[in-house]
């Protein structure tokens, strides 16, 4: 036990409050006051619950345990729970104390989680004083906020990305810059994957590409290990099937090394093409091309005619390897970034684990 500090049951610091707020019943309100959910902000409405701040905790459903801080003149929806500091506790300290017990360990339900703070808050945590969780929370606030100015560069590289694009290629979708336009199977070899569910072998020795793992930024995020046919270094993959609603439909990835990589059914791949893989895939990953195969309706699936017969430009092959430069360039600044901001985190994490474990 640090020196000053002590345990106390996490109930004897903080108390609860609830919320009856339905988004049923107040479709027609409107108004100044921010109403919080699960995801952040969800409407202004004409009323709030808390005049000063408060600790929010998600209480049900997906998200459950999260914790964030709220304004003053706000409220929560009912499947999110108030917590309030009592005396000499600094609600900057709660908050960081409560994402240290990581609360959804404490959740009950299959189908929807739950927590309740009755289980919860018998918990005993260490509380130091208030001097010294004053001294933890500008600590931990410092490296929470290099963490999230990193993230915030982030953004503006993918931004200054697609206004290189735009800027040397004009819009791709109304062609204002007159290039010649081929459809995708006239220049590109085009193949599917295969159902993988009975091609699992001792070796594993290839990295199926689902189409869940392909993250909104291009990456492979996850994988299975199978023996099929290989993918190449430069084949570009494309989403052909996709949960209902979902937004991985025709999101595609450049495979950036030989025979790592296969398919499964829901994905598509082209290859041999003579244009920079780089400009082909970010003409293909616009979002205006995703409208292209989009019927309005939820649509889930894309067939091979429409993939194949998909529209694109073809700048001079001198003029997309410029563009491709300057993005292995922004690329590498990113890379740099995703380094540091590892470095930061884990720094963050040790000391959360020397304040609150």
């Amino acid at each position: 036990m640090k020196e000053g500090w002590e345990y106390k049951k996490l109930e004897e610091i903080c108390s609860k409050g609830s919320s009856n707020i339905s988004l049923n019943k107040i479709e027609d309100n409107v108004g100044d006051y921010n109403l919080y959910g699960a995801s952040g902000f969800v409407k202004g409405i004409d009323f709030y619950h808390q005049d000063k701040a408060y600790i929010g905790i998600v209480k049900d459903g997906s998200g459950v345990g999260r914790v964030d801080i709220y304004p003053p003149k706000s409220s929560l929806v009912g499947t999110m729970q108030y917590i309030f500091p009592k005396e000499d506790c600094e609600i900057g300290f709660l908050k960081y104390l409560l994402q240290g017990l990581h609360l959804e360990s404490f959740k009950t339900g299959a189908a929807i989680p739950h927590i309740y703070f009755k289980d919860y808050g018998k918990t005993k945590v260490p509380f130091p004083p208030l001097s010294e969780q004053l001294h933890i929370v500008e600590e931990l606030d410092l490296l929470s906020s290099i963490i999230e100015k990193k993230k915030v560069q982030l953004n503006e590289l993918d931004n200054l990305a697609q206004s290189l694009f735009y800027e040397m290629f004009g819009d791709p979708i109304t062609n204002d810059k007159g290039w010649e336009i081929k459809k995708i199977g006239e220049i590109a070899s085009f193949f599917n994957g295969k159902a993988h569910e009975n091609a699992i072998d001792d070796e594993g020795k290839y990295i199926v590409v689902n189409a869940k793992y392909i993250s909104s930024n291009g990456e492979i995020i996850k994988n299975t290990n199978v023996q099929l046919s290989p993918l190449y270094t430069n084949d570009i993959v494309m989403v052909m099937s996709d949960v209902p609603n979902g937004k991985a439909l025709a999101r595609c990835s450049l495979i950036k090394s030989d025979n790592l990589y296969s398919l499964n059914q829901r994905i598509c791949a082209f290859r041999d093409y003579k244009q920079n893989p780089i400009y082909l895939l970010f003409v293909l990953n616009r979002n205006s091309y995703y409208l292209r195969f989009d019927d309005g309706n939820g649509q889930t699936n894309l067939r091979k005619n429409e993939v194949i017969n998909c529209p694109v430009p073809l700048p001079p092959i001198s003029l997309q390897h410029q563009f491709a430069s300057k993005i292995e360039a922004i690329e590498h600044q990113k890379e740099l970034i995703k380094q540091s901001i590892k470095e930061v985190e884990t720094l963050f994490n040790s000391r959360m684990d020397y304040y609150f474990n």
